[in-house]
Order: structure tokens, then sequence, then C-alpha cells
């Protein structure tokens, strides 16, 4: 289709044998999920460390359809900042603290202290009903329900998990919570708050009648852990997010047809097709989109601080965890 080109020059010859030194380019259309646009807020920077206010909806790094649509992606692109070492992470719609190693040195020091414990990690998050007052410990432990989803729940073949939730305040229907993590496993206060019977609102995965009618409180499912993975499975399926076909495709395809202009992109010396906002062979080009329901690109649950005896790095409490 023209796509490959060889040290700038597009490849007719499908027999072409490449050389030693030769730079080979493949010009392809991607899409990428839909984020919210907020800044990527620097909260401290120095020779070996970078640590960033992560917003809501973003991954950390490249995954599935999300490339640029990424922490890593939006500071190589918007600060040309690269090199960057994933030191810890945070889910797609949670926001907070991220910090990131400038170099290998960094990197290992930093996950050593990780691993044996050092970090003491503060999270906010804002819960169905009125928590109880005082502190409360969970330690119930932790493993996967759903593996190839990463969805997990409470059981007692589990990890060791331990986290303390305080309530901050309450409006009587919901409220928000601080909670110290002294464990990191996957999705360790979302499993946790659910236990307890204070789901996190609007959490797509832990606030759900398909846990069962009371929501998964005190592991509670009204079914057999197969009934509860299988029925978990069926609700997050991708099936579920298969969209129609869009009455478009073929009136653009039409108009790519006839559209012959050249453009001279940004790699010097490199002449290509006009690159369309439709492309003949991508799948996702010939399909409508449906509409992502606003929870998809936020969870109320923010980092709000990491710390040890040498360093602590914290943001301000987010807009919906202040009380008006």
């Amino acid at each position: 289709m023209g796509r490959i080109y060889v040290n700038g020059v597009q490849v007719t010859d499908v027999d072409y044998v490449l050389r030693n030194g030769d730079r080979v380019e493949h010009w392809a259309h991607r899409h990428e999920h839909p984020v919210r646009d907020l800044p990527i807020r620097i909260i401290s920077e120095t020779d070996d460390l970078l640590v960033v206010e992560k917003p809501p909806s973003l991954p950390v790094h490249t995954c599935g359809q999300y490339a640029i649509h990424t922490v890593l992606g939006q500071l190589r692109v918007n600060e040309n900042r690269t090199g960057l070492r994933v030191l810890h992470r945070l889910d797609r719609a949670t926001s907070g603290v991220l910090l990131f190693a400038k170099n290998y040195e960094t990197d290992l020091e930093f996950k050593t202290t990780l691993k044996q414990g050092e970090w003491s990690k503060e999270y906010i998050c804002k819960v169905d009903g009125v928590f109880p007052d005082g502190e409360i410990v969970c330690d119930q432990p932790i493993g996967p329900l759903v593996i190839t989803m990463g969805i997990q729940c409470v059981r007692k073949d589990g990890k060791e998990a331990k986290s303390r939730f305080r309530k901050l305040w309450s409006d009587g229907e919901q409220s928000v919570v601080q909670v110290h993590i002294e464990t990191g496993r996957t999705h360790q206060i979302r499993v946790h708050s659910q236990f307890l019977g204070h789901p996190i609102v609007g959490d797509q995965l832990y606030n759900s009648a398909v846990w069962g009618p009371t929501k998964g409180k005190n592991a509670e499912y009204g079914k057999s852990f197969e009934e509860l993975c299988e029925a978990v499975r069926n609700t997050h399926k991708s099936e579920n997010w298969h969209e129609k076909p869009n009455p478009e495709f073929e009136r653009k395809m039409e108009e790519l047809a006839d559209d012959s202009t050249v453009i001279q992109p940004e790699t010097p010396g490199l002449t290509t097709e006009k690159r369309p906002e439709f492309d003949e062979i991508c799948q996702k080009c010939n399909v409508e989109s449906k509409k992502v329901p606003d929870n998809h690109y936020q969870l109320f649950l923010h980092c709000l601080k990491y710390e040890t005896p040498k360093w602590c790095f914290q943001t301000e409490l987010p807009e919906w965890a202040v009380q008006k």
C-alpha cells in the first residue's frame, strides 16, 4: 500500500533487500481512547527525580490503545522529557502523586525502599454511605478474581493487605475518607472499601450489584466464587463495548480516493500522501464510537502523599474532597 519507506524513499519494489544501515519507516494510522484535557502538574524536580501530579483518565505508560494519551506520552510530546523510569503506578482513573526516576541509580534506590515497606502512602477517596467514626482497619487478604481483567477480591488464599481508614467528613449520603495503605496490592483501597460496605462512589468495577445484594460487603456475594467470577467477567467483557458500523465510512473512502494532495510531513526529506482522518484498512475508522460515561474517566481516589524518613511529596486535596 506504499506505506513503507527506506531512507526517506517510498518502497514500491516488494523484493527490495534491506542493507546494513537502512532506516525503515512505516506510516500507520492509529486511534487512541479519549482522555480529559487536564495538565500534568510538576510537584518537584531534581537531577535524579521528577514528581508530578497525575490527572485522572491518563494511564501512566503505553498500554492497549493508549500511547500518546499517557503520562509518559504527554511528558514526551509536550515537555520533551524522555528516559523517565516508572517507580510506581496509579490506575488510569486515579489521580495524585506520581514519581519517576531519571537514572538507574535512583530507580534502584527508590524501588528498594518501596519493596522494604519504607514508603508511607496516603490516599483520599469518596465512598458511598456514612463511614464510621474513628480509625477503621481492614486487613483482609486480596487475590485475583478475574485474572485476565485484573479484577481482585477478598479471598482467604490472597496476599496480605492492610489499609487504615479515617473519615474526614460526610454529607449524610457519601463520605470523604483518608486512607493509609501499609501494602500495595492491586486495587487494594477499592477492594477493602467494598469489603467494609462503603465502595468508592461510581466505581465501575467494585460498586455494582453484580457483587451481590450488599455489593460485596464482608465478602458476602450470594453466589459461589466460580459464579461470581463468571458474572463479573460477563459484566465487563469486551463484547459489551463493540461498536456499530459507521454510516459515513463509505463516503469518506470515496473522498479519500479522490484526494491526491501531497504534503511534506515532519520527517525531513520524506514525501507521503496526505494523512487522512479515515483509513481504508483501519477497523476503528469503520465503526461509530460509543459515548464514554463520565465515571470511566475519573475515580474518586487520589494519591495525596508519599513519604519516607528522607523525603515527602504531596498534593492539595482534589476539588471533590473539599467540604463545601
